[in-house]
């Protein structure tokens, strides 16, 4: 919906409008809640900085248009075009600049984390915090951690990021798996050992038991991949 505008309109008697200050902060402000997460809402503070004007409109009613496109992230500095509508004409055009500030529950490390930790109630917590300047990836929901675990060490106090975290493999290099071998109708089971680790639906060498050859497959449960030929 790029371009995606709401229109606040209003009916004033006689011959000429005015649009106050406070109606275009109005506009613009619901015009930015709307934009955020539900969860965001409640506590989201709009710091008006600058571009706002009182606004005189030739005729009896006016509309006061704001808008960007769908991509922009309502965080920190931004600035808004608004338009302000007479009779169907724009009347006058201008641009407000505005911090919007973000605030909410992040997921933190409740002691240093080595790589590849599990992640638990017992070395995981939670606090709340500022999310204006955090970068876009830091953890917010507990559902963002299952699975996972961490991909480097993470000191303790240190903010969850998606990008210190990593999939749990579900394979293991060095342990046994069930390889199972699809041939059209045909399905053989067999075991195997995994020559490196693999989480869902990635690709990994086995090498098959009593045997050197060594077949690529794919993960598709715990301690179970898969390889279908012609």
């Amino acid at each position: 919906m790029s371009g995606l505008f709401i229109i606040i309109a209003l009916i004033l008697p006689g011959r000429s409008s005015i649009v106050e200050v406070d109606e275009i902060k109005s506009a613009v402000s619901r015009y930015v809640i709307s934009r955020l997460d539900t969860a965001m809402q409640k506590d989201a503070i709009i710091e008006f900085r600058g571009g706002l004007e009182r606004v005189s409109v030739p005729g009896a009613d006016h509309t006061v248009r704001i808008g960007l496109g769908e991509e922009h992230i309502m965080r920190g500095i931004i600035c808004l075009p608004v338009e302000i509508a007479s009779g169907g004409r724009v009347s006058r055009q201008m641009v407000v600049s505005l911090r919007v500030r973000l605030f909410g529950r992040i997921f933190v490390a409740g002691r240093q984390l080595e790589s590849h930790a599990n992640l638990s109630d017992e070395n995981v917590t939670f606090r709340y915090a500022e999310l204006t300047s955090m970068p876009d990836d830091v953890v917010m929901r507990k559902e963002q951690l299952s699975g996972k675990r961490t991909s480097r060490i993470v000191g303790a106090g240190s903010i969850l990021r998606e990008s210190s975290l990593e999939l749990i493999p579900l394979v293991f290099r060095g342990e046994q798996v069930t390889l199972i071998v699809r041939a059209g109708n045909v399905r053989l089971s067999m075991k195997g050992l995994a020559k490196e680790d693999g989480v869902f639906g990635s690709t990994i060498e086995v090498q098959k038991v009593d045997s050197h050859e060594r077949i690529e497959a794919v993960v598709i449960d715990e301690h179970t991949v898969q390889v279908t030929t012609e």
